[in-house]
């Protein structure tokens, strides 16, 4: 077979392999949302009522949390179509969808007979099916972050030197664009694999041959552009006033609600009254999340409060000698007996062994200094996270999928897997690597049945119960799109709600805000408040006639504190039930009106 031949048959199997990875990877979406709808949930729901417009009155392209460049993509989709087709949800799954994508197409790419394509093809089924359908069913912008910029990855330390510069330009804009899509979406997530992006770098410039140090150069100070342009577009877009206090707002209500907690009331009673926060707003804000009433609670109240609480948690924490000691107890605790990073932790121990062994067997010894760096990077994350406090499952997985794109990219570039052509080479010296890899399959095989698929079984029940639960929300939207004059604050107390990621929806609800959740004080609620005639939510519900409280009834608690907080605060006010309704699944709703009962009756 000659050059020419040799071209047009790779770029067939390269062709074919592409394909069969998009059907099978889109097929098995479909599959799984047919099984169970995917959802967004905590802080997505609200960044997806930014990007829509059904917080903002237009599609927005500033979401804080979510980068401007993929908001400006979604304002602009949402613009074009409304919100009939759910253009959030769909922007997370392709985004998580890239990692199963190159997966599956570059293992594909390393076999060269049909039986060992079968062989991969079957086994990364059964790998997605079992340990990444967690990952869509309850689809989050970090985890989003987090495999794409494992792509990237992965296609960077694949990224095969070219003495050409133009072809190796080429051969890296895959890389970049995937490095940009990621940092659009959260910059602070992609940052976790930057100590992985470092390794890769150092690793190929240990390699790299003079001829071809340029290109490194080039494709390095390309990716410090990319991290720079996406970083410096954010800090652009917030550069206002208005985004500035509600920065430092949002800061120091990380630190409180996230981080050191409140100071306790009684213990700075004093300071908490100067601030202007009595005890019934306390109340509502640390034990029932309803921080929207009080003009007290503002950037300069919070940053003080969270000042106080950092304080009292150094002059309690241990030297720092016995506080590293405890740092790596805890590392070592998380990544060995914990269990809500199962299963992927599982499977990246049975690979981190079984690579080894194979790098080893195969004296194949750049991949085992390829592993090392892997390591080295894995555990200046962990330490990072542990020592400040914040490792949550959205977190440390992103740090799981880095470890397993970059040990299978080792497997793919040291040819690990399969035994080489017997026509062409003597096998004897290499005849330990089909056994080992063959016991590879085996055990990843057998932890994903044992530990994937109950957890892929928990998480569709899970998920089946949510949305069940989430009927009642979809009815409350019915009840309010039947009131366009009114307005409504949602207690923040006891809602239940959902969005399915892939299906269409129906005009976006805009008559509400929560009295919670990251949001309040931020240049949306007040725009929107100022748009339906008031400045606060209390001044809003005392002073105008359809501005109201909906509150969602439950045995385990009462609505008590919103009548402590009114009655402390207004004097003289009563809040009464001006309608109710029970949704389909049994819970019921109660339209609260808080007013002067002893100057008018408003009911």
């Amino acid at each position: 077979m000659n050059d020419m031949e040799l071209k047009k048959s790779n770029k067939g199997k390269n062709l074919a392999f592409l394909g069969v990875s998009l059907i099978s990877v889109f097929a098995l979406i479909v599959l799984w949302n047919a099984l169970s709808p995917f959802i967004i949930e905590n802080d997505n729901f609200y960044l997806k009522t930014i990007a829509s417009g059904e917080m903002t009155g237009s599609p927005e392209a500033r979401m804080y949390y979510m980068g401007i460049i993929s908001g400006f993509v979604l304002s602009l989709l949402y613009k074009i179509t409304g919100n009939g087709i759910p253009w959030f949800g769909i922007l997370l799954c392709l985004s998580l969808s890239t990692v199963m994508l190159l997966l599956l197409y570059k293992s594909l790419l390393a076999t060269k007979k049909i039986w060992q394509a079968v062989i991969v093809y079957l086994l990364y089924m059964l790998v997605f099916a079992g340990i990444f359908y967690q990952y869509f069913a309850k689809t989050h912008y970090t985890l989003a972050t987090g495999f794409a910029g494992a792509s990237s990855l992965f296609l960077l330390f694949l990224l095969k030197e070219a003495e050409e510069t133009k072809k190796y330009v080429l051969k890296a804009l895959p890389f970049l664009f995937l490095s940009l899509w990621s940092l659009g979406i959260r910059d602070k997530a992609f940052f976790m694999l930057i100590p992985f992006f470092g390794m890769v770098f150092i690793g190929k410039l240990l390699d790299i041959k003079k001829k071809t140090f340029k290109n490194l150069l080039i494709a390095g100070l390309s990716f410090a552009f990319v991290l720079v342009l996406a970083v410096g577009i954010n800090k652009a877009a917030y550069a206002g006033e208005d985004w500035k206090e509600f920065r430092s707002y949002t800061t120091a209500s990380e630190q409180l609600f996230d981080y050191e907690g409140f100071p306790d009331y009684e213990t700075h009673k004093e300071t908490y009254e100067k601030m202007g926060i009595t005890q019934s707003s306390f109340e509502a804000i640390t034990r029932h999340y309803n921080i929207i009433m009080d003009p007290e609670v503002n950037d300069v109240n919070f940053t003080e409060l969270a000042k106080i609480s950092r304080e009292e948690r150094l002059e309690k924490e241990p030297a720092v000698l016995k506080r590293t000691v405890d740092v790596f107890k805890t590392v070592l605790r998380y990544n060995l007996l914990e269990y809500q990073d199962r299963p992927i932790n599982i499977t990246v121990y049975i690979l981190y062994l079984f690579v080894f062994l194979l790098a080893l067997i195969s004296k194949k010894y750049r991949a085992l200094r390829d592993i090392a760096f892997i390591v080295v990077a894995r555990m200046f994350d962990w330490f990072y996270l542990v020592w400040n406090g914040r490792f949550p499952f959205r977190v440390t997985q992103i740090i799981y999928i880095a470890e397993l794109v970059l040990l299978v990219g080792i497997i793919i570039k040291y040819e690990l897997a399969f035994l080489p052509d017997k026509k062409t080479e003597n096998t004897k010296k290499k005849i330990g690597i089909k056994p080992v890899f063959i016991i590879l399959l085996v055990a990843i095989t057998a932890a994903t049945i044992r530990f994937g698929f109950p957890v892929m079984k928990k998480n569709y029940e899970s998920i089946k119960g949510f949305h069940e639960m989430s009927t009642c929300f979809v009815e409350l939207e019915d009840y309010l799109e039947a009131h366009p004059d009114n307005f409504y604050f949602f207690d923040m107390s006891h809602l239940y709600y959902t969005e399915d990621t892939l299906s269409f929806k129906k005009k976006p609800c805009e008559n509400y805000v929560y009295m919670g959740s990251w949001m309040p004080n931020s240049p949306w609620y007040n725009n929107k408040m100022k748009a339906w005639g008031f400045d606060t939510p209390t001044s809003g519900l005392l002073e105008k006639d359809n501005v109201y409280i909906v509150y969602q009834q439950v045995d385990f608690d009462t609505r008590d504190f919103l009548d402590y907080y009114f009655e402390e605060h207004f004097p003289g006010t009563k809040i009464e039930v001006v309608d109710t309704f029970e949704s389909s699944n049994g819970f019921v709703y109660e339209i609260l009106k808080p007013g002067y009962i002893l100057l008018y009756n408003r009911f």
